[in-house]
C-alpha cells in the first residue's frame, strides 16, 4: 500500500479568488500532484481514502466539539459564554 501524508506545523495559507488555495505559495493541488507516486497512469480511478485537516492558530475562542455523545446542558452554556 502506499500512503501520502503532508505535514507542516509552521505555515502559510493564502486564499485567492483567481489563483486558489496555496501553502506556503504553493497550489494545494500542485503540491498534491507533485508528491503522488510516479506509476500512476492519468485517467484511472484509483481508489483511494482522503482526509484533509487545516488548522487555524492563534484562535482564542474554546469550541468544544464532541462526536456520538452530547454535552450537558451546563457544560453547553458555559462553552457558549466564552465565545
Amino acid at each position: 500500500m502506499k500512503k501520502l501524508n503532508i505535514k507542516s506545523e509552521n505555515c502559510l495559507l493564502s486564499v485567492n479568488n483567481y489563483d486558489g488555495t496555496t501553502i506556503n505559495g504553493k497550489a494545494l493541488g500542485k503540491m498534491v500532484g507533485d508528491a503522488l507516486p510516479k506509476d500512476l497512469r492519468n485517467y484511472d480511478d484509483y481508489p483511494a481514502k482522503f482526509s484533509l485537516t487545516i488548522e487555524f492558530l492563534g484562535e482564542e475562542r474554546l469550541k468544544v466539539e464532541t462526536e456520538g455523545y452530547e454535552l450537558p446542558k451546563e457544560n453547553k452554556d458555559t462553552e457558549e459564554a466564552e465565545e
